[in-house]
């Protein structure tokens, strides 16, 4: 057993050390070289530290760092897991690497607190930024650094040539703005410092080294708006890197949107993935089962009951057991293909600003499409149902109007107009009026063989009502859409879909208030060439009526 900095140290089962640390110092305190010369002990044994600190990752970690507040905390650091961990981080990539790691293994402790600490000592002349989601959380990793130059009296003998003796007193920069070791350069980026990628981005600043650690966030994993938000931010942000320089991106999944997904999927010029990529879940394959790599069994199981452990534990960010609404399940139909004789609604889903607080927290685009139900049902008792027109848009109502109505007269034979009714919303009146300006006579009532219905939402939890209205027909393969909608429709519905229930859903909700008209309406016994019409249509299907009016 060996004693450095204070701590004892003792070699542990599995632990692949990088070098035998007990013979190394050992021999240093008695003055005997690599080659059996005698040299002054206490000369030999600062080198031997030195050496140590500049080329082994986990030496630091344990007898510089100290991140542990009891033994319990400090036998785990003394890990086969943890050790591994920073021989693999060592002798990689350095630079476009992408650690996914579950969390509480360390991996913020291992590269954005020791390898920048020996990044620093080992090059005092250069510059480091750590960038997180928002500048406090990046400070609090620059903060954990900060104390070892203050207190480490390891460090400050091993290296008087880069720390300060009195860092709070002596250095030029010693605060939140960031911290100035000693250096040769004249250079005006501080040796290390701390910043937000969407609140205190640096201008005119380049660094050698970049941490990207924490920018994904439990929180923002809420807002996909922040999320989209940081991804811009985190491209922008490559241009304060140098030529020479490198970056890392650490972090845990909180979903499977997030800016890690993002950056994971980064190509080159090539299209090779730009990232190295080290993904370590918390068990061994990766599995809810799996032998756990570094927790212990009780600390795993623990954990399996949160919702967040498919993400955070297994780094699995879109588990199929989290995700009930997959926009992939959806068929894509040629338009020559789509069926005959559909039962056909257009159904209008109004914006947020339009109608009252109830639907704010939902977006604020305008939904308009076209759906059209197969009368027949299957073996299942299920009908298949078709999309043929998608428009979803922040708008003014005006401007939706306009939509709606241009939709609707080119849309053919349309056997229900549904509009949504919010709160005292008089939309529905505003489209009547301007359909029959157009010829298309269209009238709202609470009649079975009214063309107009009212969709409302009832009081109904939309997160549930959309839900339920869409996963049985889409888990079943009963949603199709033809293939000639504009592509920003259906990448702004895929969107929705991937991000349920984090995000706007408008055009969702409007699919989802077909099966209302559904279920108010009998389809089985409907003849759809029969179904009582707007006498503008009627009118359009008979030329000899079209010349008598």
């Amino acid at each position: 057993m060996i004693s450095v900095n204070g701590i004892d140290f003792e070699k542990r089962e599995g632990c692949a050390y990088k070098y035998d640390y007990e013979k190394m110092l050992n021999d240093a305190k008695a003055g005997l070289m690599r080659g059996g010369e005698k040299a002054d002990p206490r000369v030999l044994e600062l080198s031997t530290l030195r050496s140590l600190i500049l080329d082994d990752l986990w030496f630091v970690v344990y007898f510089v760092m100290k991140p542990w507040a009891d033994e319990a905390g400090r036998a785990a650091t003394n890990h086969p897991f943890v050790v591994s961990a920073c021989r693999e981080v060592e002798q990689g990539p350095k630079d476009f690497t992408l650690d996914v790691w579950a969390r509480e293994h360390f991996k913020s402790t291992i590269i954005t607190k020791a390898e920048t600490i020996q990044f620093i000592l080992a090059n005092p002349d250069a510059a480091t930024g750590i960038f997180s989601h928002t500048r406090p959380a990046a400070k609090k990793f620059m903060d954990s650094i900060r104390a070892v130059f203050q207190t480490s009296e390891l460090v400050k003998a091993c290296f008087p040539d880069v720390v300060w003796a009195d860092c709070e007193r002596d250095a030029p920069l010693w605060s939140d703005e960031g911290l100035m070791l000693k250096r040769k350069s004249t250079r005006s980026e501080p040796t290390i410092s701390a910043w937000g990628l969407v609140e205190g981005m640096p201008t005119g600043l380049h660094f050698d080294r970049r941490i990207y650690d924490d920018i994904s966030t439990e929180d923002m994993a809420e807002s996909v708006d922040q999320m989209e938000k940081v991804k811009t931010k985190f491209d922008s942000s490559q241009n304060l890197g140098k030529d020479g320089g490198h970056h890392r991106v650490i972090g845990t999944y909180y979903h499977h949107n997030d800016p890690l997904v993002y950056i994971r999927g980064k190509k080159d010029l090539s299209g090779k993935p730009k990232y190295s990529i080290r993904i370590k879940p918390a068990t061994a394959d990766g599995m809810a089962n799996g032998v756990p790599v570094f927790f212990s069994q009780k600390r795993l199981d623990d954990l399996k009951g949160d919702r967040s452990f498919n993400c955070q534990q297994l780094l699995d960010p879109s588990p199929l057991s989290d995700r009930r609404l997959n926009f992939e399940f959806m068929n894509r139909v040629s338009r020559a293909f789509v069926p005959k004789g559909l039962y056909r609604m257009m159904l209008i889903d109004q914006a947020g600003d339009q109608a009252s607080n109830v639907k704010k927290e939902g977006g604020d685009s305008w939904a308009i499409g076209i759906i059209g139900i197969e009368p027949k049902k299957d073996d299942i008792g299920q009908s298949r149902r078709f999309l043929e027109d998608l428009w979803v848009s922040p708008a003014n109502e005006s401007e939706a109007i306009d939509q709606a109505v241009r939709m609707f007269t080119r849309g053919g034979i349309i056997h229900k107009l549904g509009v949504e009714k919010v709160g005292i919303s008089t939309t529905h009146i505003h489209i009547a009026a301007a359909l029959k300006a157009r010829g298309r006579h269209v009238e709202f009532a609470d009649s079975p063989w009214s063309v107009g219905v009212l969709l409302r939402p009832a009081g109904r939890n939309k997160k549930k009502f959309i839900e339920s209205a869409l996963s049985w027909p889409l888990n079943n393969g009963k949603w199709f859409y033809a293939d000639d909608i504009p592509n920003a429709f259906l990448e702004r519905l895929r969107m929705e879909f991937t991000n349920f229930p984090v995000w706007h859903d408008d055009a969702m909700n409007m699919l989802s208030y077909s099966e209302d008209i559904i279920k108010d309406c009998n389809l089985e016994n409907y003849d759809v060439e029969n179904v009582p019409r707007s006498v503008s249509q009627v009118m359009d299907s008979m030329p000899e009526a079209r010349n008598f009016a």
